[in-house]
Order: C-alpha cells, then sequence, then structure tokens
C-alpha cells in the first residue's frame, strides 16, 4: 500500500512539475522599450535591434559568448545616422550558449553603457512561415493539408493550423506536433475553405512564443460568387440561344424574300 501511495505522488508531482514547464514556456519576459532584442530568423541569420530615444548617443553594441574575448559589432543596422541594431551571420550564432550584449555610447557628459543582457539563442528562434501548403480530399468527404518545413531541424518545429469556410465568421484552429500534415474529418464541398499554418520552435529544441507569419493561404472547395456566375452565364447562353435562333431565321426569310424579288422566276 505504502509503495502504491508513493507511486501516485511521484505520478503527481511530475504532472505539476509539467504543468510548470508548460506555463512558464508560454509566458515571454517583459523587457524595457530600449532594451536589445535579439532574434535568429530560421536560424539563418541573428538581428539584435533597439529604439534609439531623442537624446541618446549614437551606441555601438558589444557582445561575447561565455569564456570567449568581447568583440564589437561588425555589421550595424542603421536609420537617420544612429545604430538601431547588428546584424550576425549564420556562423556567429551558437545557440545552447550564453549570449551577452551591452550597449555603449559617448555624450557631453560622458561615456554611458547600458546593462548587460544575456540570451539562449536556442530560445530566440523565429522560423519561417511554412511552404507550399497543399489540399487534398480524402474519403468520406475529408480533407488532408500538408506543408514543408521551413527549416532543416524538423524535429524542433511544432505547427498551428487555422482554417475557415466561406460561411464561418471565426477561425478555427489547431496545434500540430512532429509532422507536417493536418486533417479534417468531414467537410461542406459546397463551401469554399481556406488554410494557413505558421512554425514555431517547440519545447524539445527552445522555449520561445515567437511564431513565424502566417503562410500563404491555400484554398479548396466552391466560392458563391463563382457559382453564382456560372448560373448567370448559362442563364445568358440559355437566353441568347433563342434569340440568335429567331435572327438567323429572320435573316434566312429576308435574304430569300431579296432574291425573289430580283429574280422572278419565269
Amino acid at each position: 500500500m505504502a509503495g502504491n501511495c508513493s507511486l501516485r505522488t511521484l505520478t503527481l508531482l511530475q504532472q505539476i512539475y509539467l504543468f510548470c514547464l508548460i506555463v512558464l514556456h508560454s509566458v515571454e519576459p517583459s523587457t524595457p522599450s530600449d532594451a536589445v532584442n535579439c532574434i535568429v530568423y530560421n536560424e539563418e541569420f541573428m538581428e539584435c535591434t533597439w529604439t534609439h530615444s531623442e537624446g541618446k548617443p549614437n551606441y555601438t553594441l558589444h557582445y561575447w559568448y561565455y569564456s570567449e574575448p568581447e568583440t564589437e559589432c561588425r555589421n550595424y543596422i542603421q536609420q537617420d545616422g544612429y545604430n538601431i541594431g547588428c546584424n550576425f551571420s549564420n556562423n556567429e550564432i551558437k545557440q545552447f550558449r550564453d549570449f551577452n550584449v551591452y550597449r555603449n555610447g559617448f555624450s557631453d557628459s560622458g561615456n554611458e553603457s547600458t546593462p548587460t543582457q544575456t540570451f539562449q539563442l536556442q530560445s530566440r528562434v523565429k522560423p519561417n512561415a511554412p511552404e507550399n501548403l497543399k489540399v487534398n480530399a480524402t474519403i468520406n468527404n475529408g480533407l488532408s493539408l500538408s506543408w514543408e518545413a521551413p527549416m532543416p531541424r524538423r524535429r524542433c518545429l511544432m505547427y498551428r493550423v487555422r482554417y475557415q469556410s466561406n460561411k464561418d465568421k471565426d477561425w478555427q484552429s489547431a496545434t500540430v506536433t512532429e509532422q507536417t500534415r493536418f486533417k479534417l474529418a468531414s467537410v461542406d464541398s459546397e463551401k469554399l475553405y481556406t488554410f494557413q499554418v505558421q512554425s514555431k520552435i517547440n519545447l524539445y529544441c527552445g522555449t520561445t512564443n515567437l511564431w513565424s507569419e502566417w503562410s500563404l493561404p491555400v484554398h479548396w472547395g466552391r466560392n458563391e460568387t463563382e457559382k453564382k456566375q456560372r448560373r448567370f452565364c448559362q442563364l445568358m447562353i440559355l437566353s441568347i440561344v433563342p434569340v440568335l435562333g429567331l435572327l438567323i431565321i429572320m435573316l434566312y426569310l429576308l435574304n430569300v424574300k431579296r432574291y425573289r424579288m430580283c429574280c422572278p422566276s419565269d
């Protein structure tokens, strides 16, 4: 009996710990508006940016990884003659290591430095939007949506799918993990459906809420406007054909009458 109680207690503690991790990972820490914000875009390059305020000096950015020497930014991003960021190439990005940055500027009052900020870059990755969305009909009036992962490390990505029919006011959404496919069991073939997908680093590879932009939309089904246009065209054809036939008959009779008047028979 004691063993069962201990096992239940351990299971409960594991569930509580998992719940706390999920809550903590879903909250982005707030930072001052003038702080440095570093984002790794699709694991291809990184930008560390900040807002330049009126009256503040033109800052230079200095960075270093743990146990490595301090380095100044080699490629500044500028606006109106002021540095507002630094661009880092792929070979300068080292995930799972402390990345430290601070800014330094000179003004009439002397040297001005900002506090050091430390980032874990694996938690600052923002993927691109998924590409090549395709939707196909399945048996029993279902739909299958597929897409391509935007990053080579596919196992590190999770996805959010949103879809809406032309009869719906709100989007429906679903979360997809460990695959690049989503299925709807049943749809109305008379409706027009729109699908979009966005991606994010999952909890196994980083702790972030940096979702990608939404993908380009893909559509499936019938558009009510197109249906009305087809019906209108059909009605026009049905209306025009008898009129054309009547005109042809009238022209024929007119030509016959002219022929008889010009060339009377003996």
